[in-house]
């Protein structure tokens, strides 16, 4: 178990316990719509210098503008094949010569979720910030079958995991309902420049 792995999970408690790790005082906004990678949809032009490729067999990579690959994720299923990537570009008020994507991986017809990741770059430097073993941390289950998305909700960075289910009666896929399962709060600590995550209560 690495030390990123650790980290997360402290600060899951943390967070779940009320304990307070960090100063978190700083919001995070999407910044438009997220494109989407998928069959014959290759690689998106996220900005002047940085596109999304669709590297094939369940992977994705951030490219420069000359072409060097930053950074390369896999899917957490290993699947090789149906994989689909979102991609959006994340902004931080705070953050003034920070750059952040964030993508979500999913699979099969239904996408089911199988991977997230927020990436920052700063003067040439890329890292991860958030990855699955961070949603982890404060509840989240990859193991099972979900839809995960992420919305701004009142001032607030949520990410929900929603499941699907065919209600008593239904026979066809287009009656079937989604229900919430779980959802986290993303708020940006100036402090520590990095990210945190607060699980949220449904309902």
């Amino acid at each position: 178990m690495n030390r990123k792995w650790i980290a997360a999970m402290m600060l899951g408690v943390a967070l779940l316990t009320g304990t307070q790790s960090a100063s978190a005082d700083s919001s995070v906004e999407p910044v438009g719509q997220s494109a989407f990678l998928y069959m014959n949809t290759n690689e998106v032009q996220l900005t002047e210098d940085v596109k999304a490729v669709n590297m094939k067999g369940g992977w994705i990579g951030l490219f420069d503008k000359d072409g060097n690959r930053k950074m390369a994720m896999r899917n957490i299923d290993a699947a090789e094949g149906g994989v689909g990537f979102y991609v959006r570009e994340i902004r931080v008020p705070a953050e003034t010569g920070k750059r952040f994507w964030e993508i979500f991986a999913t699979v099969g017809a239904h996408d089911k979720n199988c991977g997230y990741w927020m990436i920052s770059e700063e003067n040439g430097k890329w890292r991860f910030e958030l990855m699955v073993e961070d949603l982890i941390a404060v509840g989240y289950n990859p193991m099972e079958w979900h839809l995960l998305n992420s919305e701004l909700e009142n001032g607030q960075y949520i990410l929900k995991s929603t499941v699907e289910y065919m209600p008593e009666g239904a026979q066809f896929q287009y009656e079937r309902k989604f229900l919430a399962d779980w959802q986290a709060e993303v708020i940006y600590s100036e402090k520590t420049r990095s990210f945190l995550m607060r699980q949220l209560p449904l309902g």
